[in-house]
């Protein structure tokens, strides 16, 4: 069960391997979820359901990719394109590998999407969510009209260490097959119909990459700290389910 109770600086050593079987393998929560939006929790354990644009019922699945080496503390995400230019989140996160975790949104007529993406730094209960800020990003309430994010002109985000991206894009300057190699290749053979994904390893580090929710867009990065003020969670919002109008 991954539920079991541990501290928040105790970091996963969790296979590297995808798990691509069964991917409802998360139980429920050993806590009562009361941080808002509570579909952020929700939607990474069996069985949750949420309501797409007030019409389709869809099922949330879970894929655990396997556990990306977090080495400086500090984290990149980003779309695949704007990589090299991204600065990291200013959150100091623990270090250590961390399961990244995929929520997939399945929908009544087949067609599937993934709907959040996360790492999974603690199973602590969270007690709030923020914005994950960047540099001269003043704190914004998630419940605010103020929308922190980034834009995805490829149809693919992704997870790194600050480090492992910084040695990715030397490694692409002296490589130019690298982006192929690296990030193409691992993804197309993970290709699911309407998503796709990977946790690839480089010279450097490594990286977990996947599809955004419907394809391109501004996609927002969330922090889910427990009731010490640690951080938990990493989670980036893919759009697929509008609590933001319930707010």
């Amino acid at each position: 069960m991954l539920c079991a109770l541990c501290a928040c600086n105790a970091p996963f050593m969790g296979n590297n391997d995808p798990v691509a079987a069964n991917v409802d393998t998360l139980d429920t929560p050993p806590y009562t979820i009361t941080a808002s939006p509570e579909i952020f929790e929700k939607a990474f354990f069996k069985n949750s359901t949420a309501v797409f644009k007030g019409r389709d019922s869809m099922r949330f699945f879970q894929l655990n990719m396997g556990s990306l080496h977090i080495e400086t503390g500090k984290i990149v995400a980003a779309d695949i394109v704007n990589m090299h230019d991204m600065p990291a989140f200013t959150q100091q996160f623990p270090k250590g590998r961390f399961p990244v975790i995929l929520s997939v949104a399945r929908f009544p007529h087949g067609d599937e999407r993934i709907a959040f993406s996360q790492v999974l730094l603690s199973p602590d209960s969270i007690v709030r969510w923020e914005y994950a800020l960047r540099k001269d990003q003043p704190p914004a309430s998630i419940f605010s009209d103020t929308f922190y994010s980034y834009g995805v002109d490829a149809g693919i985000g992704l997870f790194m260490d600050e480090k492992a991206n910084q040695a990715f894009t030397s490694l692409s300057g002296d490589d130019p097959k690298a982006f192929d190699k690296y990030i193409m290749k691992p993804l197309n053979d993970q290709h699911h119909v309407t998503w796709e994904y990977a946790l690839q390893d480089f010279n450097g580090g490594n990286m977990a990459i996947f599809s955004t929710g419907f394809g391109d867009g501004h996609y927002a990065t969330y922090i889910g700290f427990n009731n010490a003020g640690e951080p938990c969670r990493l989670l980036t919002d893919f759009g697929i389910v509008d609590w933001w109008k319930k707010r």
